[in-house]
């Protein structure tokens, strides 16, 4: 996982807890398609993909099955998948394949915390998500 501080003076990120501000997660080019990268803005564990068209995605760095890093994954067919037991999530956030069955603890079975993402001017932001 990356931690923004290495990336040079950003200036002030602000605090996740300010949810209708826009902020700078990364350069861009730090992620490629088909990529997952982590990053921590805020004290917040992110994990930044793109898909299959390049398109970027922000999401909160844990799957919500056990809370696995879902920046340890891997993007396939334009889907996040988690490392530990292989659950499968489209752009949205939504769970559409599940490959193992024995799941006795699960936070949210359904969805993962996905925040709007956009990129301009050759950087990745976010606006988190509602929480």
């Amino acid at each position: 996982m990356d931690d923004l501080g290495d990336l040079g003076d950003l200036g002030d990120l602000g605090d996740l807890g300010d949810r209708g501000a826009w902020q700078r997660v990364c350069e861009s080019a730090a992620v490629v398609a088909g990529e997952v990268r982590g990053f921590v803005v805020g004290g917040a564990c992110l994990a930044v993909w793109r898909d299959g068209e390049g398109g970027v995605h922000v999401w909160d760095d844990r799957c919500p099955h056990r809370g696995v890093p879902l920046s340890e994954g891997f993007v396939s067919g334009g889907l996040l998948t988690c490392p530990a037991h292989g659950w499968r999530f489209d752009v949205n956030g939504e769970q559409i394949r599940l490959i193992t069955s024995s799941t006795p603890v699960c936070r949210d079975p359904s969805r993962a915390v996905v925040h709007e993402a956009e990129e301009r001017d050759g950087n990745i932001f976010m606006r988190a998500a509602p929480g």
